[in-house]
């Protein structure tokens, strides 16, 4: 989560002079708070599952004993994409430093750590903290913790797999007695009830896995970033590669087979003429800076499936606009939000 920087100097208002004068910045040639406009990067993560099997110590007698034909019987390791989501971050942009005075009534402003224009006379809603995607593997519990002296001073291979077979069906039976309310020593109460299953659970799932084998699954996540500009437009680029063995490479490494991206300026915004935007640039001394992003199409996808594909706003691809003074004069409190990620307006209100 951003970490916001309050700037509070209204105590420097005067009410003659209560206007929001902002200028272009240059290093040194006025004072006031200095803020940022973004540029959109978008951000795409790519989670994948390692899975690996494990055959079990006693494999070869899971027929026999247990009567359990599928089995785990050799070690193997290879990787799952499991999805792909994108966001949207924003960098400062050099081009759009603006210069606010301290001395009129939008001052109560509040920046992020990099500069960029976050709301003015208001908080920011909270943003939800990202965690990492949870591991889908539960702990591996060690049969051997459970086996009894018998079983640890078995001569053989199979003589330990047969004692170990009759653990499993002991617990059972076991667990069955406790249900059916059957027990020699039955638990006293709900709770405890549930302790002594959970326990035996814990002891037939460690030894079954001595034959059956077990599945381990590895969750990871890699981000992709990019910085679009009106020159993005690309089809059927090469994003990253994916491999079996590998899980994500790079798009470079031919290990993997490809997983590419469209990119496409929907030109959802008028992009003025360079004298118009010389007549902006004098308009913009009376007001607050702002972007109205453009909208790309991002398609990401592999040879006969979509993977991902949505409108995303981006900043760098709209203009820049202005809100008037006459929001934050004497007679005015006006609240407004904006979006760090495209610089846009989110909310105002007065």
């Amino acid at each position: 989560m951003k970490k916001y920087i309050i700037m509070l100097a209204s105590i420097l208002a005067m009410p003659a002079l209560a206007q929001t004068d902002v200028i272009s910045f240059v290093p040194g040639a006025a004072e006031g708070i200095t803020y940022s406009l973004p540029n959109t990067t978008v951000e795409i993560t790519v989670t994948a599952n390692q899975i690996t099997h494990k055959p079990g110590e006693f494999h070869r007698y899971a027929d026999r004993f247990l009567r359990i034909s599928n089995v785990i019987s050799a070690e193997d390791s290879y990787w799952e994409m499991t999805g792909i989501s994108v966001k949207e971050s924003g960098k400062p942009c050099p081009e759009k430093m603006f210069t606010i005075k301290l001395n009129n009534m939008a001052s109560n402003l509040k920046l992020t750590d990099d500069g960029i224009l976050a709301s003015i006379n208001c908080e920011i809603p909270q943003e939800n903290e990202e965690t990492a995607p949870a591991k889908a593997n539960s702990k591996h519990i060690d049969a051997r913790q459970y086996m009894t002296e018998e079983i640890l001073q078995a001569t053989s291979t199979a003589k330990m797999a047969e004692l170990v077979a009759k653990e499993i069906y002991a617990i059972r039976e076991s667990k069955l007695a406790i249900t059916r309310g059957h027990a020699d020593n039955m638990p006293k109460d709900g709770l405890s009830i549930q302790l002594v299953l959970e326990e035996l659970n814990k002891q037939e799932k460690a030894f079954t896995e001595l034959f059956t084998g077990r599945t381990d699954t590895t969750t990871v996540s890699r981000t992709i970033k990019f910085t679009p500009t009106a020159e993005s437009d690309t089809t059927k680029a090469i994003m990253f590669r994916f491999s079996r063995k590998l899980g994500v490479v790079d798009n470079a490494n031919l290990a993997g087979a490809p997983v590419y991206y469209d990119f496409k300026n929907m030109r959802s915004v008028y992009i003025p003429t360079p004298e118009e935007m010389t007549k902006k640039k004098e308009i913009k001394k009376s007001g607050i800076c702002y972007n109205v992003p453009g909208k790309a199409l991002l398609k990401i996808y592999i040879t006969g499936k979509t993977l991902y594909e949505d409108e995303l706003p981006i900043a760098q691809l709209g203009t820049t606009e202005v809100l008037s003074k006459t929001l934050f004069n004497k007679n005015a409190t006006t609240k407004v939000t904006f979006n760090t990620a495209t610089g846009a307006v989110v909310s105002i209100e007065k």
